[in-house]
């Protein structure tokens, strides 16, 4: 029985016959009879802070996080949405406030009130 050690995840794996592909792969060493593995050394990705899926790292510094906290305190000074059952120009105003680009800007007085409230009245970010 050949026996082959993972040297990022610490697994063992137990071959008949040997195996090309643990034999060529960096991470993997054969054992030799009844040696020991050593303790798994994670490589460089397993050691990168781990996050939910769909969040992303961010940084505090720098012009990408200084734009982000411009966005975030334009979303906080736009206030709550208008009732649904407002009007559509206090929707336009409403999605004016939040709005960030002047494309988007330009585009919200053409959309309809129950685009305006899909859009910018569910779940404000």
């Amino acid at each position: 029985m050949i026996r082959y050690h993972n040297k990022n995840t610490g697994d063992v794996a137990e071959r008949e016959h040997e195996d090309a592909r643990l034999e060529m792969l960096p991470n993997w060493e054969r054992l030799e009879g009844d040696e020991t593995p050593e303790e798994p050394t994670p490589d460089s990705v397993l050691k990168r802070p781990q996050t939910s899926p769909g969040t992303a790292l961010t940084s505090t510094e720098g012009p990408r996080a200084a734009v982000e906290e411009e966005y975030r305190e334009q979303q906080e000074d736009a206030g709550d949405p208008p009732d649904r059952s407002a009007s559509k120009e206090a929707w336009i105003e409403y999605a004016q406030k939040r709005a960030v680009s002047d494309e988007e800007r330009a585009e919200i007085p053409s959309l309809t009130k129950a685009v305006l409230v899909a859009k910018y009245g569910e779940n404000p970010a």
